[in-house]
């Protein structure tokens, strides 16, 4: 394989809103306009866009910033594995020059990330076999249903999942742009409600309505820019077999393994080089599933490995979503795993820097829409 490498060199947020009704138009400006500036760049320079899941398309974003062409772009819809999914074809696009600079970007509003409360559809095909169950009301009932089967499978408690929501509180009390930033306990946590049991309201992330961007080149176009370069050493997807939500044979990890092992094969580093870790948490079980199945411990090993907390906290052998992830900071699905992560490794995460950080995973998803990336200073 190629050890050529691309490059994220610039990271950009807009504000982040609780209430409903925000425009977010205005929002994916401020935060794209942020990433480039934060690169070195002018809105000139960028030649690509890959957006994810949001209201606004590429050619959307390309109107708004008034950028003249675009020589590559594109839409990923939300079967793909959350935002990563548009930095891989980023990647994939620097690397194979179809561009030179090319801009990533997530926008999500409170109303799309509450999604649980559509409509129920006819029961008809698949799901005839789906609505008895809850399937098709959301999300939700599957996730439960997941974390039902790990409990099964692995035994142990419910503490560990105590553990990833006090831990994504700790570390929000320390970003000033998390929406959630008050500490919680393991009683809070076990004093929620259930929301499809066994998956607690302190189970799952929080919409919000923001958007984030980040900017990939090349790592030769990297080396001329204002940022420390931070370089994607490897990266991945999987779908693991069977791929689907509920009719799948593995309800623990779906295609986090596979999305993994393939990711280490292509990497320069291992998972004891790691030093911080962005994990998706749309859902507890998820940031525990990913955890196990990158390797950081064994298969059902969670439990011991987190140490009541400690691991993952600040301070800990292995930080986990040091901006208190989705379950604190806001849903912005995916792509603020990333930026966080190469605001780690340039040293430049202010009061929640993991000290001498060089070796970061990402990784976004779950069941049958993973991937993942590993990037180093």
């Amino acid at each position: 394989m190629s050890r050529t490498r691309a490059a994220v060199v610039g990271v950009g947020y807009s504000t982040i809103h609780r209430e409903k009704g925000v425009d977010v138009r205005p929002l994916v400006v401020d935060a794209c306009r942020a990433a480039i500036s934060d690169a070195g760049l002018a809105v000139r320079d960028v030649e690509g866009i890959f957006e994810y899941a949001g209201d606004e398309g590429a050619q959307d974003i390309q109107r708004m910033l008034g950028i003249e062409n675009l020589a590559t772009y594109a839409d990923y819809t939300a079967r793909c594995p959350s935002a990563i999914t548009a930095a891989l074809g980023a990647e994939m696009a620097v690397l194979s020059g179809a561009c030179e600079v090319a801009l990533v970007v997530r926008s999500v509003t409170r109303e799309w990330g509450t999604m649980s409360g559509q409509r129920l559809p006819t029961a008809a095909g698949p799901a005839q076999f789906e609505l008895p169950y809850g399937v098709m009301g959301g999300v939700i009932p599957v996730m439960g249903m997941r974390k039902q089967r790990r409990l099964a499978e692995f035994g142990g408690t419910e503490d560990q999942y105590a553990h990833v929501t006090v831990g994504a509180r700790k570390w929000s009390a320390l970003n000033e742009r998390a929406v959630l930033r008050d500490p919680v306990t393991a009683d809070d946590y076990f004093g929620s409600r259930f929301v499809a049991e066994p998956l607690r309201l302190l189970d799952c992330d929080y919409p919000v309505t923001g958007a984030c961007a980040v900017v990939v080149t090349t790592a030769e176009r990297a080396a001329d820019l204002a940022q420390p370069t931070v370089l994607i050493d490897a990266s991945s997807m999987g779908t693991g077999r069977r791929a689907d939500w509920t009719y799948t044979p593995d309800f623990v990890f779906g295609g986090t393994q596979a999305c993994a092992d393939t990711m280490w094969r292509k990497s320069t580093v291992t998972p004891a080089d790691v030093d911080v870790a962005e994990l998706y948490d749309g859902f507890t079980h998820i940031a525990i599933s990913w955890t196990e199945a990158l390797g950081f411990c064994g298969p059902g090993e969670f439990g011991d490995w987190v140490d009541k907390g400690d691991t993952i906290g600040p301070g800990g052998a292995l930080p986990l979503n040091t901006t208190g992830g989705q379950l604190a900071e806001g849903r912005l699905h995916g792509l603020s795993f990333l930026a966080e992560a190469v605001l780690q490794l340039r040293g430049q995460a202010g009061v929640r820097q993991v000290p001498g950080a060089r070796v970061s995973v990402v990784a976004n998803g779950f069941g049958p829409q993973c991937a993942s990336m590993v990037l180093t200073r």
